[in-house]
């Protein structure tokens, strides 16, 4: 019986794995962008310092800026790819579930769902 249990919640525990994993990535892809901003911005107030000519000032606050812009731009980059990595094995791991489950017809609550979903498929009703 407790291998029965522990087989149903297997897809359960396989969510909670995929969203450990993926709030871990993100967690890091973001603590490395705090920590690479916090110290090209110090470094930026040294070098603006150190400028003597209003005109190189700009100039190397323009070059920051569009160097932030870079690192912002690739962090997300990555941080979109890996929502849509965890949004795929979810929605394997639905689709397995799902054909696991067999027939619709064997289960009469299933029968149920459906007759109550079918009003709302939006697929069928547009024109």
């Amino acid at each position: 019986m407790y291998d029965k249990m522990k087989d149903s919640m297997k897809p359960v525990m396989d969510m909670a794995e995929i969203n450990k994993k993926t709030t871990e990535k993100l967690i890091a892809l973001q603590s490395a962008y705090v920590s690479d901003f916090v110290n090209a911005s110090l470094n930026q107030m040294k070098v603006l310092s150190e400028a003597r000519e209003p005109k190189a000032a700009v100039e190397l606050q323009v070059k920051y800026l569009k160097e932030v812009e870079a690192k912002l731009t690739d962090i997300a980059e990555k941080e979109v790819a890996a929502l849509v990595e965890a949004k795929e094995q979810m929605t394997g791991l639905v689709e397995k579930s799902v054909a696991d489950l067999g027939d619709v017809k064997d289960m009469p609550f299933m029968a149920d769902l459906q007759k109550f979903m079918k009003p709302m498929d939006m697929t069928k009703n547009t024109k």
